[in-house]
């Protein structure tokens, strides 16, 4: 409204114009609308507000709230994600690339369910209803405790939801619904924003627990605005690289559980198997007395995964000498290489260096540090690492190994496969008691190193 225009408003409901008008446009009553001033408004505004019924304020220690309830669904890395079952009233969104396997893995949480007597409906808006029985059938998933809808109508889909008792309700995928309310295609972010709001309160208010798949985007994002994520309870992302039978599901968020989980199934014919031991199935392949190969333990989640890391160190063929990396941030390696050339008077300026962490795995912790130098020099030096010997530190710039967190849980874990030398930073194992089944081997920098293993 112009700083100079009347102001005229509804005695009844409150709409406000500049124009009078003999009946209100808002809440169709005759002869309400007349002429106010800004103090006038202000007034009726200020009594409004006293009239309505203002919202109870708690004290904190004196709030009461139960416990929500979870129910497992057997498949124990999955349980293990959401942290410990599928929560009543919960909304789960799960993202992943195509292909990689987040229909299968739904499938198969509906009919672990469905075995449990719990009813399952499955709303599917990209296959047909007998695309979803053909998958099903080759997975040997069918059980008539699960139902199949192919719908993409959210108002359609609503009023399924309202009218039959379900346990779990699964979407395949959120970017294929539509609400007929909102004038846009199907995926935009206003379908996907309004569509998704809609879902919570209906999980909230029935507390029906609703599984959503999402689609990613080409930098492997979650597709959709990121206000999607800030309204579902727990945000899932399946990761795995096409080339490896793999599959990593970790929590993005979690309301009711640990974002520090993590679960490994690998892709055989009949879907997802959960991977009990994965350090044990990482390191299988690893050659004997291989230069260049070296064990670390790392922390992902609240579970220690042992992985390979192998360097390759050759003279380059090239002007600028090459730094490729698989698994582990390049600049990282760009900046331990300064440090061995800085402080241990190596020349990695006419050579090669490529780093790979075997099985698709990929590793970010400050703790693989001390591994990835020694693969490089044991690369560089053609000097091979003994299959039974594990290495876990940070380096520092000055060429300090550094203490690094869950040191007990990382060497309870390689005496678990029988590794017997473990080099670790000094820093760890001062208040360490004495442990006859492995050799702890301290070392405080990287001349230590190189003096007791390398013998330089």
């Amino acid at each position: 409204m112009s700083k100079n225009a009347k102001t005229y408003m509804c005695k009844n409901c409150g709409y406000k114009t500049e124009n009078w008008a003999g009946k209100c446009p808002n809440c169709g009553e005759w002869n309400s609308i007349r002429e106010f001033t800004p103090e006038e408004i202000e007034k009726n505004r200020s009594l409004k507000l006293k009239d309505d019924k203002l919202p109870k304020i708690e004290s904190l220690d004196k709030i009461t709230g139960s416990k929500k309830n979870r129910f497992p669904t057997t498949l124990t890395e999955f349980d293990r994600v959401l942290g410990g079952g599928i929560v009543e009233g919960s909304l789960i969104l799960i993202g992943g690339s195509p292909g990689i396997g987040k229909s299968t893995l739904i499938l198969q949480v509906a009919f672990l369910l469905a075995i449990q007597n719990k009813n399952v409906l499955y709303i599917t808006g990209e296959e047909s209803l007998s695309q979803v029985k053909m998958r099903a059938a080759r997975l040997e998933l069918i059980h008539k405790k699960v139902f199949i809808l192919s719908e993409i109508n959210y108002e359609k889909i609503q009023a399924i939801i309202a009218e039959k008792d379900f346990d779990l309700v699964i979407i395949d995928s959120i970017q294929t619904v539509k609400h007929p309310q909102i004038n846009s295609s199907a995926g935009s972010i206003k379908q996907i924003k309004e569509v998704a709001a809609s879902l919570f309160r209906t999980a909230k208010q029935t507390n029906l627990p609703i599984i959503m798949i999402g689609h990613i985007t080409k930098e492997g994002d979650l597709a959709g605005p990121k206000v999607l994520e800030h309204i579902v309870d727990t945000v899932l992302q399946m990761e795995g690289d096409q080339n490896y039978s793999y599959r990593i599901l970790r929590g993005l968020k979690n309301r009711f559980g640990s974002t520090n989980e993590m679960g490994i199934f690998t892709m055989e014919k009949k879907g997802l198997k959960e991977v009990k031991n994965p350090s044990q199935i990482f390191i299988s392949e690893r050659p004997e007395n291989a230069c260049g190969s070296t064990i670390v333990p790392i922390i992902d989640g609240n579970r220690v995964i042992l992985i390979e890391i192998q360097a390759l160190v050759t003279d380059t063929a090239y002007a600028t000498p090459q730094r490729l990396t698989t698994g582990i941030n390049k600049k990282r390696l760009s900046i331990l290489l300064a440090v061995l050339e800085k402080k241990l008077g190596f020349n990695f300026k006419v050579s090669d260096v490529h780093i790979n962490i075997t099985g698709g795995l990929a590793a970010s912790e400050p703790a693989i540090d001390l591994g990835i130098i020694f693969s490089v020099i044991s690369s560089f030096s053609d000097f091979p690492i003994d299959s039974k010997t594990a290495v876990i530190g940070e380096v520092g710039l000055t060429g300090e190994v550094r203490a690094v967190n869950n040191f007990e849980k990382r060497v309870t874990e390689l005496k678990k496969l029988g590794f017997k030398n473990i080099i670790v930073p000094a820093g760890n194992v001062k208040k360490r008691e004495f442990d006859p089944e492995v050799n702890i081997v301290e070392i405080k920098n990287l001349e230590e190193a190189l003096d007791m293993y390398f013998n330089y």
